[in-house]
């Protein structure tokens, strides 16, 4: 749970609202005047009638019947129009909180969503969001209102008499008092909630991104078992927030029956010995209820307003996460201009680590020279992904250098970096659209032509005009609606249109049947062609002919050279090789 205080969350609302802060405080001073003006008034004419009704006066009782009127007329108008602002005012400044939060969301680095579960941000986009929205368009119109009205009637009140007033003012911030006990302990277990609700759509996300896994494990019962306990702590939460709201709302039922009757004795004895007039005291009485909601209700709607701040904290807390920076800093003196360098990329002493207890890679070097293929060989988890991630500057390197065409890697700004390089991963990512939308995202401003003209260089043309509507065939999500050699091959089109000199591959081809498998390899062949191409290897078969391959293992890199000389080392590479080369035998042996 945040440890920010209310103050400071009204405050960070109050800078999310930007240029539309004077609109929102203007129509949120006006729904509360609206909103008190008819009980104020009534108070007062009735005071006035009464008068008129002692004086036996008909002229001064239709003139009071002329102003009611006129009052009525008035408000009748205005407050639709101020009610309108108002409702404006608030979709606006949440449209703007919406595209600002999700703008900043496409800035946060890779590291925030790696390490975060999916489902607790769409948690916070959605439940969370909703509820920050909730405080812009009830909680605080309704605070605000109910003190608007409450401290109108009680400026009315003193007006009319001061010692009356002044009695029942001190009921009321006994009243106060006590509703502040409750303040915190509903705001912290509103935040709990907020949590545990974020912890409930992350079990949500995982039965429906997991649905084909839970089945085939026979996980049903598992999931549910978590489900259900996760559900039953909200529940149990939830539970408590009711309670924690019942001796609140119990202890103010009873003290307005206490401030009630107490208005009640002391007006009537007052009457009786000549302190006061009947219709000043029904007035006040009248007045005297919106005072005593001001006390009593206060604490409710000030409960609701914790429970929306809680979730507009976590919303506050995803925006404060520190964005990708624009470019990397530099750990070297390194000024090449780059002219003439051989290499287009190179890390030097390069170490790194997700945490600053385990290094990953270790001291490791690495040459790929311009218009050389470069393979990436190992054992799993040797670092061989990580040193792609640390190529595409989706993490900055902890110690030694990266450079591109002999620059430092800190000479670029990280979109420049991105746009010289095209990487296809093992996971293809399809979006929800189109076929032709999906390669298109390779260089939005292609033509129809040039995109058929990447497909086919794909070997995706044909089967994409099998589909229904050929290029125009929407997609289901993560393109759910193709096999994995066609999604490969989508990818493959959209690196294609991107035509970057540098390509990343973490092999494409290694969940794939034969079939697929061999039209994926002809479109990734004519994609290399002319590019510095730096390819994971998990089928070693598949980089047979890399100009030269390094073999790392425990995050550095133990044998490098081409495929017959690290054979001939009879190392970690050929060890790894004869692996592979008895598996594929087996399974030869199997299908014969």
């Amino acid at each position: 749970m945040s440890s920010r205080s209310g103050v400071a969350q009204f405050v960070q609302m109050a800078r999310l609202m930007g240029r539309h802060k004077l609109s929102y405080t203007a129509a949120l001073i006006a729904v509360g005047l609206s909103d008190s003006s008819v009980s104020i008034v009534t108070a007062l004419l009735v005071k006035r009638v009464l008068e008129a009704v002692k004086h036996r006066s008909m002229p001064e009782l239709y003139q009071i019947c002329i102003q009611f009127a006129s009052v009525a007329v008035v408000l009748c108008i205005a407050v639709p129009i101020i009610q309108y602002l108002f409702g404006r005012s608030v979709h606006t400044i949440m449209m703007d909180v919406r595209h600002k939060l999700f703008h900043h969301m496409e800035k946060l680095p890779v590291s925030y969503y790696e390490n975060r579960h999916s489902g607790d941000t769409i948690s916070r986009m959605t439940n969370d969001f909703g509820m920050m929205e909730s405080a812009f368009t009830g909680n605080i119109r309704s605070v605000v209102s109910l003190c608007v009205t409450g401290a109108g009637s009680a400026v009315v009140m003193y007006s009319l008499d001061w010692r009356f007033a002044a009695a029942m003012m001190g009921m009321g911030l006994l009243s106060a008092y006590l509703n502040g006990k409750f303040a915190r302990p509903l705001r912290q277990i509103s935040a709990s909630i907020q949590s545990h609700s974020s912890a409930l759509t992350e079990r949500l996300s995982d039965q429906i991104a997991g649905a084909q896994v839970i089945r085939m494990f026979h996980m049903k019962d598992r999931v549910s078992r978590q489900y259900r306990g996760m559900n039953h702590l909200l529940a149990k939460l939830m539970m408590r927030r009711a309670r924690t709201n019942a001796y609140m709302n119990g202890t103010n039922y009873g003290l307005r029956w206490v401030n009630s009757g107490g208005a009640f004795m002391l007006g009537a004895w007052m009457v009786m010995n000549g302190h006061i007039e009947f219709a000043t005291l029904l007035a006040i009485i009248l007045l005297l209820d919106n005072v005593s909601n001001l006390f009593s209700q206060f604490g409710m709607f000030w409960s609701g307003l914790q429970a929306s701040l809680a979730g507009a904290d976590r919303i506050f807390e995803l925006m404060d996460a520190e964005a990708e920076p624009i470019r990397y800093d530099s750990h070297s003196s390194h000024t090449d201009n780059g002219a003439g360098a051989e290499e287009a990329l190179e890390l030097r002493n390069a170490s790194f680590g997700y945490t600053e207890e385990n290094l990953l890679l270790n001291s490791l070097n690495l040459k790929a020279e311009r218009g050389c293929v470069i393979a990436l060989a190992g054992p799993s988890g040797g670092g061989k992904s990580t040193v792609l991630k640390l190529l595409l500057g989706l993490y900055p390197l902890k110690q030694g250098e990266l450079l591109m065409e002999g620059k430092s890697y800190s000479e670029f700004t990280l979109h420049e970096l991105r746009d010289r390089i095209a990487y296809v991963s093992q996971d293809t990512y399809l979006f929800t659209g189109t076929i032709e939308e999906n390669i298109r995202y390779g260089r939005p401003n292609a033509s129809s032509d040039e995109i058929v003209a990447a497909a086919r260089a794909a070997n995706a043309h044909d089967f994409i005009m099998e589909q229904e509507n050929g290029y125009l065939t929407l997609l289901g999500e993560r393109g759910a609606k193709l096999s994995g050699g066609q999604k490969q091959r989508i990818a493959i089109a959209r690196a294609l249109l991107k035509d970057a000199p540098i390509l990343l591959l973490d092999e494409a081809t290694s969940a794939l049947d034969s079939e697929s498998e061999q039209a994926v390899q002809q479109g990734l062949q004519r994609l290399m062609e002319g590019k510095t191409t730096i390819a994971i290897a998990h089928r070693l078969s598949t980089i047979r002919q890399a100009d030269k391959i390094y073999v790392i293992d425990r995050g550095t890199i133990v044998e490098q050279g081409r495929h017959a000389d690290l054979l001939a080392l009879n190392g970690v590479y050929r060890r790894l090789h004869d692996i592979q080369q008895r598996h594929e035998e087996s399974l030869q042996k199997d299908a014969g």
